[in-house]
């Protein structure tokens, strides 16, 4: 923690002597002594008489502060939903929470709706997973559904809801009545029925005051159960947070709305909120869940417990705040470690240009710019790219390069003056991904590849004020193709975290079938695959090291398929994938391929390639008196 921390203020030109304050915010902690542990983690770098304590409701008051102090608005009601607030003195929970914020005041809350016991669905036991029978909350029912789907991070109950929302526009729900979400007067909800609608749809089962859940198994196909019963979940979700946001809006004395918390991540649900409810303006801060609240803390310490004269700071425009990744590095030199050619443009303009090249010609390209983003989407810093108007472009993608499922969408990166042309669109700009919107009919098949098959797309609004390369890339890409927008992904293979390092990058051009990187004013040509040596690896796994099992899916012990028994065989670090194939009599493209799934997998390397290892900052022991100041 304390060299993580060492690192992100070195970034900024600062020591721990700098910081005037410190200050912590928690969730899902079991009890209060836990969650005093938490806190605790500011011994280790904070001195005690500049260590400030964040007021319960911390973990709901510090989303809301993070959406309203980065709005640029004078006053607006927070609305906060997410599977999880803070324990709260009685025992419980916090659910759903709403606050009015005006400047130079301290925040109100507005409403707060607090489960009945202090509780966190989905835990696993006995290599299943389990939550108990009693079901509330809107962020918690739609995670106890997601993982019933299947969509969690094996050996791990972390959920994955963002591919329920894929799922679900492939489906139609079950039933014309509500299965999970009840809506009640003055914008309360019940949730009598979910969890006997679980096992009643055999996703669940009871056992005393507990469900064991069901899921999907892994590597299973989807059935159409599947797409409809995300289709009911989505649908109900969205309504019972609408019914919530108009009750909020009607009360709160004011048309400006800010959100926060993992809920507000469901584009498809922002969008509605913006055509269907008497918002004004609305602002849902980007890093949604729990990874903005360390900023939501330090926004509420600076404007409620430092005495900061009050004052309507200008909107958060970007979110490019990472620690500088290629200032100062020679990456010329570290392509040239990784075995690979590398040569450098001179200024914006010319890499922009090289890129736009690339993807106009059909390339997927690795794109990776200085200071990564804050929060979870891809937003030019950290991104794949491609062409979104080739046919089969898509499918390319998801199967050779992000190994991901068939069902999951892609965001379209648009000039912002152009995209009123290509979508309809509720606001001016989505500058953070966080609107889904229809794409124009007559447009659609110019743009094919991020068109989802409901006739949508997750808009990227890219302004001329955006720093660094990306806006000209796409503008070189116009001058092209004639299209204003390019297709946007993370920089990431399936399974693993984002890219923050080049050496990351590098190992992302030999783990996929990426045709290029560009880092920072650099161009690397991706290596040629099929003259590379697999070698097969032992029972040792460097733990952390990006190619190697750093994730639950990739921790898990991968089964070897038939198809992948020739080349396990043959992989010695000797011989190249074309020898191999040549002494199999198989085809060279197809064990390039089984090569990859199986270096994702663990069980095999490029013999002589380096290995890039992401840095692990292990969690504090805390002694039995740590305790909060």
């Amino acid at each position: 923690m304390a060299e993580l921390t060492h690192e992100l203020l070195s970034a900024s030109g600062l020591t721990a002597g700098d910081v005037d304050g410190w200050i912590a915010t928690s969730t899902e902690s079991r009890d209060q002594a836990d969650e005093a542990r938490l806190l605790g983690v500011l011994g280790l770098v904070a001195p005690p008489e500049r260590r400030l304590a964040l007021p319960h409701p911390g973990h709901h008051l510090a989303h809301a502060s993070a959406a309203f102090y980065s709005s640029g608005f004078d006053e607006a009601t927070a609305l906060v939903m997410d599977s999880y607030g803070s324990r709260i003195a009685d025992g419980g929970r916090e659910r759903e929470t709403a606050f009015v914020f005006r400047a130079g005041e301290q925040p109100e809350t507005l409403m707060r709706v607090v489960r009945d016991a202090d509780r966190i669905a989905g835990y696993r036991r006995g290599g299943e997973v389990w939550t108990p029978a009693e079901l509330s909350g809107v962020g918690e029912i739609y995670r106890v559904v997601t993982l019933a789907l299947g969509f969690r991070e094996s050996g791990t109950t972390y959920d994955d809801a963002g591919k329920t929302m894929g799922l679900a526009s492939y489906g139609k729900r079950l039933s014309a009545e509500n299965l999970f979400y009840e809506l009640a007067p003055d914008g309360a909800l019940r949730f009598d029925r979910a969890a006997q609608s679980l096992v009643d749809l055999g996703v669940a089962v009871r056992e005393g005051a507990e469900l064991r859940l069901v899921p999907r198994p892994a590597r299973a196909p989807y059935e159409q159960f599947h797409f409809d019963l995300a289709a009911q979940l989505q649908a109900e979700f969205e309504e019972a947070v609408l019914h919530v946001t108009r009750h909020v809006l009607e009360i709160g004395g004011t048309r400006s709305l800010v959100t926060c918390g993992g809920s507000f991540l469901n584009s498809s649900l922002n969008t509605r909120i913006m055509r269907e409810t008497d918002v004004e303006r609305l602002f849902i801060f980007p890093a949604a869940t729990d990874d903005g609240n360390a900023a939501g803390a330090a926004l509420y310490a600076y404007h409620n417990l430092l005495g900061q004269p009050a004052q309507v700071k200008p909107p958060m425009r970007h979110v490019y705040l990472g620690p500088p990744r290629v200032t100062g590095v020679d990456v010329e030199a570290v392509a040239e470690r990784w075995g690979l050619q590398a040569r450098t443009h001179e200024g914006t303009r010319a890499v922009a240009s090289a890129a736009a090249d690339a993807v106009a010609r059909g390339e997927i390209i690795g794109w990776f710019q200085d200071r990564a983003e804050f929060g979870p989407r891809s937003l030019g810093a950290r991104s794949i790219l491609c062409h979104p108007g080739l046919p089969g472009m898509k499918d390319r993608l998801n199967a050779r390069v992000k190994f991901r499922e068939a069902f999951r969408p892609f965001a379209g990166a648009v000039l912002v003056e152009r995209a009123a042309k290509w979508f309809d669109m509720p606001t001016a700009e989505s500058p953070f991904m966080l609107m889904v919107c229809p794409v124009l009919e007559a447009q659609r098949e110019s743009v094919s590849e991020v068109v989802h098959i409901d006739g949508t797309c997750r808009v990227q609004t890219v302004a001329e004020d955006n720093p660094g390369a990306f806006r000209v890339l796409i503008e070189e890409f116009e001058d092209r193709t004639g299209l204003p927008m390019v297709l946007n992904t993370s920089f990431n293979l399936r399974g693993m975290p984002i890219v923050e390092h080049p050496d990351e990058a590098m190992d992302c051009l030999y783990g996929s079938r990426l045709d290029r990187l560009f880092v920072g004013e650099v161009e690397i040509e991706a290596p040629d695959l099929g003259a590379l040596c697999p070698e097969r690896l032992g029972a040792a796994r460097s733990r952390g090291s990006v190619g190697l099992p750093a994730t639950g899916e990739q921790r898990a012990a991968a089964s070897v398929l038939p198809e992948w028994e020739g080349l396990l065989g043959l992989a010695d670090g000797t011989r190249s994938v074309r020898e191999i194939a040549a002494e199999l009599g198989a085809d060279a493209e197809e064990l390039v391929d089984f090569a990859l799934d199986m270096r994702r997998h663990g069980l095999l390397r490029w013999a002589g390639v380096p290995q890039a290892t992401r840095p692990v900052y292990p969690m504090p022991q805390y002694s039995p008196d740590t305790s909060a100041e």
